[in-house]
């Protein structure tokens, strides 16, 4: 437990649990700064999703060689898709 609230006093909050003028004051001369580098961080972010986002969409899957599709798979997809049409 706090030694603030041991004695029940907050100096940081009033009775209604709101930040107090001190406070305010003390974050007041960082609130600039969280600001830009929150900008800065999801810059960042943005920016390595994006790389990321077209980086991967640009793939070219062609020269993998697919696996042949054995016909009862074939079958069965087609009468699963069938029944899903008559629904």
């Amino acid at each position: 437990m706090h030694s603030q609230l041991r004695w029940g006093v907050n100096k940081y909050q009033d009775a209604s649990s709101r930040m107090s003028p001190a406070l305010l004051r003390a974050r007041s001369r960082y609130t600039q700064r969280n600001i830009v580098t929150g900008i800065v961080i999801a810059g960042i972010v943005g920016g390595i999703y994006t790389y990321a986002a077209t980086a991967t969409g640009s793939d070219d899957f062609s020269d993998v060689p697919m696996p042949p599709v054995p016909e009862d798979a074939v079958d069965k997809l087609r009468r699963e898709r069938e029944e899903q049409s008559r629904t």
